[in-house]
């Protein structure tokens, strides 16, 4: 069966079918069936990883434009088909901006071949701070794999006193947003500016991966456009010229890089197959979601693994500042292991958390990770 053409709700009640209007209905009723709706190829296949994850099970659920233009999995026919991505929104999200802006303060910061001055982190300081930049997102993104604050208001967590109250839901403002001012405080007065910008880093790379997950999250009730911003955290760019986290994620694992950018293309599918606002097909929304938190996950592990594996080559400061970096990754990362394995969670974690480099067991951490982060 050819992918489906699919019609739109207001379409349909232009022709005057009046089931767009009938009373009472939910948001799937307003929806032609077709469109959410797991479609049914004549050839269902998906594409078998190779290489170093030829181990990896691929599934026909998966959204996979690469792969015969998503002609064989199971998602209709939509407007990712193409393998770029289309923009929902009138106009390239902030994300985009905060993206550059990250890529910028690396430059100053994690990335200067001179340890960074006071003028650096003040300069760094300055664009974080900047009026809808990062920081303000930090003060107020949620980590969805957790509940959400109890009652009706799904930005609660835009409440300091809520987000203290609930800190692993509201990680920016309870958890990210303390740790970056610290180290910008401690690195414009010249305490380890090297140490300082690690953690920066580090705190804003969670930032990153939580925001393309929320964005999915809030683009299903709030603004559909938010599914703009998922991509834009990503990298904002075209596939093949990623920055930011996107880059990162290249730089460590092209396919797993690839199958990151294939699940925003997921959700920017889903968003074109379900335009109604909330969102009226969980289906779709919930396969976006899964496929995005899948790949990043594993991109945030690789970049864990890559550092504890430059802790040995290092020494003084810069050893230092790896492995605070590693501990606070390593901390955030603790979560998705321990939803794998609780028992290999408490092994990593203890490097992880390992107060000097001496207490990390770098070839077990790595093997660690290998096991429970080895797919995306």
């Amino acid at each position: 069966m050819f992918k489906r053409t699919l019609i739109g709700c207001g379409l349909w009640m232009m022709l005057g079918v009046m089931g767009c209007e009938s009373s009472p209905a939910t948001m799937e009723d307003l929806m032609p069936a077709s469109q959410c709706m797991a479609d049914k190829p004549a050839s269902v296949m998906c594409q078998p990883f190779t290489g170093a994850l030829s181990s990896c099970k691929c599934s026909s659920d998966d959204y996979a434009p690469r792969y015969s233009g998503s002609k064989n999995d199971t998602w209709p026919t939509c407007v990712s088909d193409g393998n770029a991505f289309v923009l929902f929104g009138t106009s390239t999200p902030g994300a985009s901006a905060r993206t550059v802006a990250f890529v910028s303060m690396g430059t100053k910061l994690w990335k200067n071949s001179a340890v960074p001055s006071a003028q650096d982190m003040t300069a760094a300081r300055d664009e974080y701070a900047v009026a809808n930049g990062i920081g303000s997102r930090v003060a107020r993104r949620q980590d969805i794999h957790y509940p959400e604050v109890p009652g009706t208001n799904k930005f609660a967590c835009n409440d300091l006193t809520i987000a203290a109250q609930n800190p692993d839901r509201c990680a920016g403002p309870a958890k990210l947003k303390a740790i970056i001012d610290d180290a910008f405080a401690k690195g414009i007065a010249g305490t380890k500016p090297q140490v300082q910008s690690a953690r920066i880093e580090a705190a804003l790379l969670w930032f990153f991966y939580l925001s393309s997950l929320s964005e999915v999250w809030t683009s299903s009730f709030d603004n559909a456009a938010d599914v703009d911003s998922a991509w834009a955290y990503l990298s904002g760019t075209e596939r093949s010229k990623p920055i930011g986290l996107g880059q990162y994620f290249q730089q460590l694992d092209q396919e797993t890089y690839d199958r990151a950018f294939d699940a925003v293309l997921a959700a920017r599918c889903w968003r074109d197959l379900d335009k109604t606002l909330p969102s009226g097909c969980n289906l779709f929304y919930q396969r976006a979601a899964s496929q995005v938190d899948k790949a990043f996950t594993r991109g945030m592990a690789l970049i864990l693994r890559d550092r504890i594996g430059k802790l040995p080559t290092l020494s003084g400061e810069p050893q230092e500042a790896a492995l605070s970096f590693v501990n606070i990754i390593g901390l955030l990362m603790d979560r998705a292991a321990r939803a794998v394995d609780p028992a290999k969670a408490d092994q990593l974690k203890t490097s992880t958390q390992a107060a000097t480099v001496a207490g990390v067991n770098v070839g077990q951490a790595q093997s660690l990770i290998d096991g429970l982060f080895g797919c995306p």
